[in-house]
């Protein structure tokens, strides 16, 4: 079977360090990262962008927005969470780098050296 690849990226990393995490209480309840403010704010995409660095522009009011490339990576790094996290959490430590997952499936993402 085919290894699986992941880039872990500084921007993955800077929203993982600003992540909300707290408990929910369904069920046995567990841990997680909150669902409507992950970043703290409810304008999740604006969060990103002020994370990562990215600009946005004005309009003639002056109001802030994302160009559609920008929206589209935003949400693209923000979904590859869910990844940086397994690899977190199956080895206790992450750094920026390309990881492999061995079974195309799973949870045992190792680093490539």
């Amino acid at each position: 079977m085919e290894k699986r690849r992941f880039c872990v990226t500084e921007e993955h990393l800077k929203l993982l360090k600003n992540a909300y995490v707290e408990w929910f209480n369904w069920e046995f309840g567990a841990p997680g990262i909150d669902f409507k403010k992950p970043y703290g704010n409810s304008c999740v995409l604006h969060d990103i962008c002020e994370i990562i660095g990215l600009e946005l522009f004005e309009d003639e009011e002056g109001e802030k927005h994302l160009s559609s490339d920008q929206s589209a990576y935003c949400k693209k790094i923000h979904r590859e969470l869910t990844i940086v996290l397994q690899i977190l959490v199956h080895n206790l430590a992450i750094e920026v780098g390309e990881y492999e997952l061995a079974e195309g499936y799973g949870i045992d993402w190792k680093k490539v050296v």
